[in-house]
Order: C-alpha cells, then structure tokens, then sequence
C-alpha cells in the first residue's frame, strides 16, 4: 500500500498532471485578466474566481499576481532537478544548460505574447528580473557544490549569457523555450567569440 502511494504521488502521475493542470488555469486566468484590464486592475482574487480555485490554493502555486501572469513558480528549482544536476553525469557547463533549460522554458506558445504584454506592463519585467536574480542565486548555490566558487560563477554567466541571447529573437529567431542543445550550441558560440575565431585577423 505504501508502494502505491509512493506511485500515485511520483512526477508523471495522475496526481502530478492535475497539478499541472491547475498551474496552467491559473497562469491563464492571470494572463488573460492582465491584459483585458491592466495588472493593476486585477487582484489574486480575480484570478481566483477565473480559475476556479481558493487564494490559498493560488499561493501554493504562485507568490504573486505578476508571478502568476508571467507563469514564474514559486520556486525556481525543484529537489528533483537539483539532485538530477548534483549527479548529473556530464560536465559542469552541459549540466547547466540541462538544469537552466529546465527552470527558464514556460509553456509552449506563451513567450511572444507575454513579451508583448511586458511592454505595456513594467512591474511584468521587475517581476521578471526578481525572479531571475533569485533563480541565478540558486543555480550557482547549486554549481559551488561541484566546482570552486570562482569557477562556478564563471560557467553560470556564461549559460545565463547564452540564455539571454535565445530570448533576444533577433539573434534566436525563435519563439520558443531554448533546449538544452540551443544553450549548449550558443555556449560554444560564445567561446568561440572569446576566442577570437572567425575574426578577420589584422596581423
């Protein structure tokens, strides 16, 4: 019997997909709402009542009403991506680009119009970076524990580096979530650079 709980509550569930089901009505509600009225004109209860959830059940989702719009967790990192990166098998830089695809792809479809939304709504892109600089902090917490902090810092700006670049689609010219191969590839784009390759040298 407790074998079978264990099952029921594992990722991949009948339990766990519900509660991606109840994330996504939320983060839909939000969205929708905030761009029907305003961020300012919406409270947590409005997302409430068009999610068909309690408040509480809102904030075991979401921490905010911006979080909730922008489809951003509560937590960045869950336990199981960090011991999967902790044991991860590749280098420290492949890992990271395995763990940041991991925590930085929303769902699918929602990047153009939440990039959209951000610009008529600056407490969107505060929320955004708060977020981030939070998520950052946790990955290199994370990278000290299989490197030097010096070297750990050094190999997560290099990811965030190319991260940012995937989310710029003048330089991605895609609108969905980098993979952990678009950061991979953008990573070795970036070295490259650093390397001074395919620069028509001066002599």
């Amino acid at each position: 019997m407790e074998h079978g709980t264990a099952v029921e509550d594992g990722p991949g569930t009948l339990r766990e997909r519900k509660k991606q089901l109840t994330r996504r009505a939320i983060h839909d509600a939000a969205f929708a709402l905030a761009a029907e009225r305003g961020l300012a004109q919406v409270t947590v209860a409005d997302i409430c009542a068009g999610a068909g959830i309690s408040e509480r059940t809102f904030f075991n989702y979401f921490p905010s009403k911006a979080a909730a719009v922008l489809g951003l967790p509560a937590t960045a990192l869950s336990e199981e991506q960090e011991q999967a990166f902790l044991a991860g098998p590749g280098t420290l830089v492949d890992d990271l680009c395995e763990l940041v695809s991991g925590i930085a792809g929303g769902p699918e479809g929602d990047i153009p119009r939440i990039k959209e939304l951000m610009g008529f709504e600056p407490d969107l892109l505060a929320a955004l970076h708060q977020w981030s600089s939070g998520a950052r902090k946790g990955v290199i917490r994370l990278a000290e524990q299989r490197a030097t902090p010096q070297r750990a810092r050094l190999a997560v700006g290099l990811v965030f580096a190319a991260l940012m670049l995937h989310a710029d689609t003048s330089y991605s010219g895609g609108t969905g979530p980098a993979s952990p191969a678009d950061l991979r590839q953008t990573v070795a784009r970036l070295c490259a650079v650093g390397r001074g390759e395919g620069e028509s040298g001066s002599g």
